[in-house]
């Protein structure tokens, strides 16, 4: 199980059985494990596969959870070094073209 004090209240387990708590998740979700907050309430972790948010499923109610914890817990916190192939783009985007990149990117105009 992973913990870390800066993390406040939040523990992941990624070999915890998710179908303890949900026998459904999500449309396009992963399950990643289980997920404990303020160290009572736990349930199925999940990351949703448009947004790659967190979250808490108990008996198919799903609840947002702070991705920054989540990814500390994980150990996969903070930006990669670089990205192998990648490079920087800067580009300017016509009022049209920002409307059309932020609807496709579901409000997210880098998606």
């Amino acid at each position: 199980m992973a913990t870390h004090a800066n993390r406040g209240c939040l523990s992941v387990d990624p070999d915890g059985n998710w179908r303890l708590y949900t026998s459904t998740i999500p449309v396009l979700a992963e399950p990643l494990g289980t997920v404990m907050r303020d160290g009572t309430d736990t349930g199925a972790l999940v990351r949703l596969g448009k947004t790659g948010a967190y979250g808490q499923v108990n008996a198919g109610v799903l609840r947002r959870l702070d991705g920054r914890k989540v990814a500390a817990a994980l150990g996969n916190a903070g930006r990669p070094p670089s990205l192998a192939g990648g490079k920087r783009v800067e580009v300017y985007l016509d009022e049209g073209s920002l409307a059309a990149a932020a609807s496709a990117g579901e409000g997210n105009v880098s998606l």
